[in-house]
């Protein structure tokens, strides 16, 4: 059986503060005390989205290339979580191997060392899990960061981290008249179905492989996604061909106010035919029709099938940008 003491982690470049301390994860009751650092984190950056201990009990309960017990930190201040870091990996198709270094941290905490601690401890748990993977693979440590943590930037630039990819935060008030947009001829939308569910995770899967950070879908991956407790069918536009799914958006709500459509995608044989428009249009009014005041959505700044110039034309504007710095292993 383990104790408390075996908990406890030493984080040698850690800042002389009084009262701070590292630790594993330990389970459960954690969960609402992470969730509340990462919102802390998101708010700080003026990121609308948010997380729930209900929604990380359910990404630690189907763990996708990390084990939350060995590949977590915990940063607490006189007993009280101030931050949390992950790191976990995943393979794109080229056969690279990105080993993610996520960090949250609350505000009043940034700028005071902890950023570089947390960042060294994480890579060495990083480089440990890249040691037993096999040999050959092109190995890269890489973190997602906000423009608005400057101090985040800094210590990634000063340990010869680049930037590699570029991604646009966006909302768009719904408070003003939304555009039309009909779906093109021969499709309909039909509620999803349980028994729907996989074919719309592999229809969105078919076309996400043209994205350049594509990572090969697995069973893990679905099932992870298929019990998300955020997941909210009656939120869903699927746009069928007959028995075929032609395209989707997956919207979701946060907190009540504000709705995100957090994957839209049309199959190749239904492409430029405005049906993409027809979707992202139609969760507007869906949301709007909810009550909520905004919408959200992410998208790869150079993304190559002219998102972004879609997303602008229906009212979307960025507020925030996000780097992927990586560094060769």
């Amino acid at each position: 059986m383990e104790t408390h003491d075996s908990f406890q982690l030493v984080v040698p470049e850690a800042p002389a503060i009084p009262g701070l301390g590292f630790r594993r994860f330990h389970g459960e009751a954690d969960l609402p005390m992470i969730a509340a650092v990462i919102n802390a984190s998101f708010a700080a950056d003026g990121n609308s989205e948010r997380m729930t201990a209900e929604g990380l009990a359910n990404i630690h309960a189907h763990p996708v290339h990390w084990d939350p017990q060995q590949d977590s930190l915990l940063v607490e201040l006189d007993g009280a979580l101030i931050g949390h870091a992950n790191t976990e990996w995943r393979e794109e198709d080229d056969g690279a191997r990105f080993h993610f270094i996520n960090l949250h941290l609350m505000s009043e905490w940034r700028g005071c060392g902890l950023e570089l601690a947390m960042q060294h401890h994480m890579e060495r748990r990083a480089w440990m899990v890249a040691s037993a993977g096999p040999s050959g693979a092109c190995h890269w440590l890489a973190s997602k960061v906000p423009e608005t943590w400057p101090a985040r930037v800094e210590v990634l630039l000063s340990l010869s981290y680049a930037p590699n990819r570029y991604y646009f935060e966006m909302q768009r008030s719904l408070d003003d008249d939304l555009p039309h947009a009909p779906l093109p001829l021969g499709l309909s939308l039909r509620p999803p179905l349980p028994e729907h569910y996989r074919a719309i995770w592999e229809a969105g899967e078919e076309c996400f492989c043209d994205q350049r950070d594509h990572v090969a879908p697995s069973e893990e991956m679905y099932q992870t996604w298929v019990a998300m407790p955020e997941l909210d069918p009656s939120l869903w536009l699927v746009a069928w061909d007959g028995n075929e799914v032609a395209g989707a958006a997956i919207n979701v709500v946060h907190e009540g106010t504000w709705g995100e459509t957090d994957d839209l995608f049309v199959r190749r044989p239904w492409r430029k035919q405005g049906l993409g428009r027809a979707l992202l249009v139609g969760s507007l009014h869906l949301f709007k029709a909810r009550g909520l005041t905004n919408a959200g959505l992410g998208v790869d700044a150079e993304n190559l099938s002219g998102a972004l110039g879609l997303y602008e034309s229906v009212g979307f504007r960025p507020y925030q940008r996000v780097v992927v710095y990586r560094k060769r292993m």
